[in-house]
């Protein structure tokens, strides 16, 4: 028993200091959060002064097929100059994330609630250790909308999704069936990304009920058409006709899989290292687990190479759309941090089908109780110094620890009063940013004063123009 007290003792010591420091600056830097001058203010005068329906409307014509999107970023509390909802609205999003993961390992291993908690703030932690960027994670909203929003309604799909066929919810299956039809319409309706995470793994699942189990379902078969609806709506819209015209390897097919699938690997091997650590504390646990095959669904009970397949194929085929729709060689970093969101879902969940079936089939362990041990104790001590060098975690520090993004909300909040009391008819001149944290700022208005990101912001503040000073 004092074995057990001190294993446990060490891994939530362990656990706290992981979360303190990734998780917890995240939070307290959200307080310092501000719109962007990218898109966030655009929105904002334009559901003020044209109203949400009208505006959601005219960026679907002219811009985007993203309908969803469009809604939200046209429904922000900013046109009603609410700056505290870009304090909170991280927080929610890591929040989310969390019992996101949570509910959906719920469904597929039934343990403690205090182990779930843990191994889902585990993979928040391991998210935040290797985001692309910070910025575009869950600060600025504008991104966050059609990314970080969609990644966790996916994962609330596939709870609705599994729930919706156990027995013991036969009096809320249709209430279930209705939310998970929502999700479909808001997921694919947020970012082409999802239009094919979607639509692809409803697909997926279908064929392997076919296959396998012999049986057309036709819940998922009306998903799919529903799926299918929607993706006619964000690929035959006016916005998306304009966006995928305006750049000549648009709607370029070969180019577009040849370099999804190349990308895929690049980031795939970055990523690794950090993964393969977090893996042996994940096998670790599994191993206590797998001998008792009552607390695993049967949705973890699939061929392993079925899973890994389709694995393998999704991680390349999130990053068609923007190849495809757009015709960029370069990838933004918010949507390398989507395509790692699901990246570890689907890795971690197939090590699980992996050792189950090993468990199952050859009543044999993944690695022996003594290599999980040597393992273990290899990944304490090559965490820290993977940690030390971590740059999200020194450039969280270091924006907390310098005060610079303290330094940085009390700038903005001094320039949107100095806008406000400045005259209508004024040409307003703004000093430059003294203090910029790298892990909130993304854009600042420039000295051109015609410059979109002027106007916006301009047209917000009602004023006749604002420049920055050179």
């Amino acid at each position: 028993m004092s074995g057990f007290l001190q294993q446990r003792y060490w891994t939530n010591l362990g656990w706290a200091f992981l979360v303190a420091i990734t998780i917890v600056p995240m939070m307290v830097l959200s307080f310092f959060n501000h719109p962007s001058a990218a898109d966030d203010f655009c929105f904002a005068y334009m559901a003020r002064d044209y109203g949400i329906l009208w505006s959601t409307k005219f960026y679907y014509d002219q811009w985007t097929g993203r309908y969803f999107a469009c809604l939200l970023f046209h429904s922000t509390p900013l046109f009603k100059g609410w700056f505290w909802y870009y304090q909170a609205l991280p927080i929610v999003y890591m929040l989310a994330t969390v019992g996101s993961v949570y509910l959906l390992l719920g469904e597929l291993i039934h343990t403690s609630r205090a182990q779930k908690w843990l191994i889902s703030t585990a993979f928040l932690v391991l998210y935040i250790l290797q985001l692309d960027s910070i910025v575009e994670s869950f600060f600025w909203v504008t991104g966050s909308y059609t990314y970080a929003l969609p990644q966790i309604l996916t994962l609330l799909f596939w709870v609705a999704l599994i729930r919706s066929y156990k027995p013991e919810n036969k009096r809320i299956k249709y209430g279930l069936i209705i939310w998970a039809a929502f999700l479909v319409f808001a997921m694919i309706g947020l970012c082409e990304m999802f239009l094919l995470l979607t639509t692809g793994l409803l697909l997926c699942f279908m064929g392997y009920r076919l296959l396998f189990q012999r049986k057309l379902d036709w819940l998922l078969l009306i998903l799919f058409l529903e799926a299918v609806i929607c993706c006619y709506l964000v690929l035959e819209s006016p916005g998306s006709k304009i966006r995928q015209g305006s750049n000549p390897l648009g709607g370029n097919l070969s180019f577009s899989i040849l370099t999804s699938f190349k990308t895929a690997v690049m980031v795939g091997i970055k990523w690794l290292p950090l993964t393969l650590v977090f893996l042996v504390f994940w096998i670790n646990w599994l191993s206590n687990k797998i001998s008792h095959s009552s607390l695993f669904s049967a949705y973890v009970r699939i061929p392993v190479w079925v899973g890994w397949l389709v694995w393998a194929v999704v991680v390349p085929v999130l990053y068609f759309p923007i190849f495809y729709g757009v015709g960029i060689e370069s990838v933004s970093p918010r949507i390398h941090n989507s395509v790692y969101f699901f990246y570890l879902i689907g890795f971690f969940y197939n090590v699980l089908v992996t050792m189950l079936w090993i468990q199952e089939k050859w009543n044999l362990g993944f690695l022996s109780p003594g290599i999980v041990r040597v393992l273990t104790l290899l990944s304490i001590l090559v965490l820290p110094l993977l940690i030390w060098k971590n740059t999200n975690v020194r450039m969280m520090a270091s924006d907390l620890k310098n005060g610079t993004a303290a330094a940085y909300s009390r700038e903005l909040y001094d320039r949107y009063e100095k806008i406000r009391q400045a005259p209508a008819h004024a040409m307003v001149t703004i000093q430059p940013l003294k203090h910029v944290p790298r892990s909130l700022f993304l854009e600042d208005i420039k000295d051109n004063p015609k410059h979109p990101w002027n106007d916006c912001e301009t047209k917000f503040f009602q004023k006749k123009a604002l420049v920055i000073t050179p």
